[in-house]
């Protein structure tokens, strides 16, 4: 495990039915071993000249780096938004115990 390393990732999504459907898909392909799901918040941005303040949903799945790019692209395929955020977060100083429960779920 001295050489692995863990990431959240951090994405946000239309609502909870969303998060659920992508913390599933990750969770059973073995993509990441567990997710957060933080269901009421509001994200302000502007798009196509708008300034907007919509309720979200916020996914964090824990996962090892080397997953990601797979993690990503399954985010990718089932995510309604144009542009989703989907951020990679560094997490390999933590409690060991907790990083090698992730790596042994995560295949």
């Amino acid at each position: 495990m001295k050489n692995k390393q863990f990431c959240f990732v951090y994405i946000t999504v239309q609502n909870f039915e969303e998060a659920k459907l992508i913390a599933e898909l990750a969770i059973s392909s073995k993509l990441c071993a567990c997710a957060n799901i933080l269901p009421a918040i509001h994200s302000m941005f502007e798009w196509k000249g708008k300034i907007n303040l919509e309720k979200e949903t916020v996914l964090i799945l824990k996962t090892i780096s080397e997953r990601f790019d797979e993690l990503q692209k399954l985010v990718i395929k089932n995510h309604s938004y144009d542009t989703p955020c989907i951020l990679k977060i560094d997490i390999s100083r933590g409690n060991r115990e907790f990083l090698n429960w992730v790596e042994g779920e995560v295949k």
